[in-house]
C-alpha cells in the first residue's frame, strides 16, 4: 500500500475520532451508536499503520492491489451497517405506529368518558 494511502487513511482515521467525540459531547450522537464508528476509526488507524493487515488477505483473495481490497472491505463494513440502521428505522417507525394507535384509543375512550358525565 503506497504511502500517500496510509497517510490519507491516518487522518481520515483521526478526523473520524475527533468528529465522533465531538458529537458525543455535544451529546447529538448516543454512545452506543458512536462505539460503531470509534472502532471502525481504529481499525483504519490499524490499516494505516500495519499495511500487511490489507495486503495479505487481499493477496489471498488475489486483488491486483491491496487497496481494490481495503475499498471492498469498507463497502462491504457500511453495507452491514447501512443494513442494521435500516432495520432499527423499520422497528422504531413500527413502535411509533403502535404508540399513534394507543395514544388515539386511549384519547378516544377519555373523550366518551367524559361525554357520558
Amino acid at each position: 500500500m503506497s504511502l500517500g494511502i496510509r497517510i490519507v487513511l491516518l487522518l481520515g482515521a483521526l478526523a473520524m475520532t475527533v468528529f465522533v467525540l465531538r458529537s458525543i459531547k455535544k451529546s447529538k450522537m448516543r454512545i452506543e451508536d458512536a462505539l460503531f464508528w470509534i472502532f471502525l476509526s481504529l481499525f483504519i488507524l490499524l490499516l494505516s499503520i500495519f499495511p500487511a493487515i490489507a495486503v495479505i488477505p487481499a493477496g489471498w483473495f488475489g486483488f491486483q492491489a491491496p487497496v481494490n481490497f481495503v475499498f471492498l472491505l469498507f463497502i462491504a463494513i457500511l453495507l452491514v451497517k447501512c443494513f442494521t440502521m435500516s432495520r432499527h428505522t423499520s422497528q422504531l417507525e413500527t413502535k411509533i405506529k403502535e404508540l399513534t394507535q394507543q395514544i388515539a384509543v386511549d384519547r378516544l375512550d377519555h373523550y366518551e368518558r367524559s361525554k357520558r358525565q
